[in-house]
C-alpha cells in the first residue's frame, strides 16, 4: 500500500463499524509505516493481524495515542515480537505474558493457539476450549479476525465481540472436523461452518460449555 492512500483510507474507515489491518498486506517499508501511521489515528475500533502486527511491534507506543478499542490477534511468533521476547519465552510462561502485553498496549489481545487466551487491559484472562489441532492451517486466522469483526457488526462490544468471535471459530472448527475429520480441513470448511455455528450458539448455551472463566 502506498501512503498516498492514507486519506482515502481514512475516509473508508471512518465508514465502517470496525476496522480490520494486517492480514495479507507485506513488509515493505512504505506499507508497514503506513500501516503504523493508520493504527494511531483510525477513530474507529480497530483489529490488528498478520503483518499488521509485526510493523506495531517496532513502534508499539503508537497505540496508546488511541481513543477506540484495540484488538491484537498474535499467534507465538507474533506474539514474541510484541512482548520482545523468544517464542521459548512467551510459551512457557503465556498467562504472565499475555497479561503484560494486553496492559502495555492497552488492548484486548488474543494469543492464538491450542486453547486460545484473550487478555483485557485490565488483568482478565479467558480461556477458550473450542476448537481441535486440525485447525492450524493456513488461512484459518483470517477467518477468526473476520468472525470478531462481524460479531462486532452484530452489535456486540469490542471486547465481547472478540470473545464470542474466537468461540465460534473454534466452534465452527469443531463442526468441520466432525464431518472431515480433523486431518482434512482447511480454512474454508471453518468458514463454510459459520452460519450452523452461530445457529447452535444463539439455539442454546454452547459457550458455557467451551469457555472456561477468567484466570484471576
Amino acid at each position: 500500500m502506498s501512503l498516498k492512500s492514507k486519506p482515502e483510507l481514512l475516509a473508508l474507515a471512518d465508514k465502517a463499524d470496525m476496522v480490520v489491518i494486517g492480514p495479507g498486506l507485506s513488509l515493505q517499508d512504505e506499507t508497514t509505516k503506513l500501516v503504523r501511521e493508520l493504527s494511531s489515528v483510525i477513530a474507529k475500533p480497530l483489529l490488528i493481524d498478520g503483518d499488521g502486527l509485526t510493523a506495531i511491534a517496532e513502534r508499539p507506543e503508537i497505540l496508546l495515542k488511541r481513543k477506540a478499542a484495540t484488538i491484537l490477534t498474535p499467534h507465538a511468533g507474533e506474539m514474541a515480537r510484541l512482548a520482545r521476547k523468544t517464542v521459548a519465552e512467551v510459551n512457557a510462561d503465556k498467562i504472565s505474558i499475555l497479561r503484560e502485553t494486553a496492559e502495555k498496549m492497552n488492548a484486548t489481545v488474543v494469543f492464538k493457539g491450542a486453547h486460545s487466551l484473550i487478555g483485557l487491559a485490565d488483568g482478565r484472562v479467558y480461556v477458550n476450549l473450542s476448537g481441535n489441532p486440525g485447525m492450524a492451517t493456513a488461512g484459518s486466522g483470517d477467518v477468526l479476525t473476520g468472525c470478531i469483526a462481524a460479531m462486532h457488526g452484530l452489535g456486540l462490544s469490542p471486547e465481547l465481540a472478540t470473545r464470542k468471535g474466537v468461540f465460534l471459530h473454534g466452534y465452527a472448527g469443531n463442526l468441520a472436523a466432525a464431518q472431515k475429520g480433523e486431518d482434512g480441513i482447511v480454512a474454508t470448511d471453518i468458514l463454510e461452518q459459520m452460519p450452523a455455528a452461530l445457529k447452535d450458539d444463539r439455539a442454546s448455551v454452547v459457550a458455557e460449555k467451551y469457555f472456561a472463566p477468567p484466570v484471576i
